[in-house]
């Protein structure tokens, strides 16, 4: 509800910046901790794209916080592409560039042309969760998904399944060769504390089969 009026009144930005930081530092120390990495996709809006000093700061909270450039990935909605893509095209090969991975979120809910994925440097596809809502029930829908599978293959692109919240539908993507799947079914949104029990859950459960 609030994420509109903060894009009418321009403070998106603000809450952006924040967002990001946090993120970097929940990596940063999760590393401490259990000696590994677990990189954290964070959005980028139509604001923070046309900052000019995008490319700058992300710089800054990748170095402050003493990570890689591959621990924070940048999620940019499908329908953000379709203004002024000549600049857009040109912020992202620098991201990139920098080692930064870029994600075309929400695929399939917006309006950009096949054309445009085809000359768009990203990293990964992330499938809206519209066309998995319906995978189980008829098998258009599941010719649908397995398209836009062929379609993330044909541009060597790693493909996500958003929405996925029956096992019925992991299946099916399994079967599809989607590359990876997120939703409900495995979790709902956690705060920090409440997502580190998972890790720890995975951790003794690592354990228990080394013995």
């Amino acid at each position: 509800e609030f994420i509109p009026l903060f894009e009418g009144n321009g403070l998106i930005s603000v809450v952006d910046s924040y967002v990001w930081e946090e993120a970097a530092k929940q990596v940063a120390k999760w590393r401490e901790t259990y000696g590994f990495t677990l990189p954290v996709s964070v959005n980028l809006s139509r604001t923070d794209l046309f900052d000019p000093t995008l490319t700058e700061r992300l710089k800054q909270l990748i170095e402050n916080n003493h990570l890689d450039f591959r621990d924070i990935k940048l999620e940019v909605t499908e329908s953000a592409y379709t203004d002024n893509a000549r600049q857009m095209l040109e912020l992202i090969r620098g991201l990139r560039q920098l080692g930064l991975e870029v994600e075309m979120d929400d695929f399939g809910s917006g309006y950009s042309s096949l054309n445009m994925l085809s000359s768009m440097p990203l990293d990964v596809l992330k499938m809206d969760m519209s066309f998995v809502r319906n995978i189980e029930n008829g098998e258009m829908d599941y010719r649908l998904v397995k398209l836009i599978l062929d379609i993330a293959r044909y541009l060597n692109l790693c493909a996500v399944a958003e929405g996925v919240e029956t096992e019925g539908q992991m299946k099916l993507l399994q079967s599809a060769g989607c590359d990876l799947v997120q939703g409900y079914y495995f979790s709902r949104p956690l705060p920090p504390d409440e997502f580190e029990k998972l890790i720890q859950k995975e951790l003794n459960i690592e354990r228990m089969e080394d013995k």
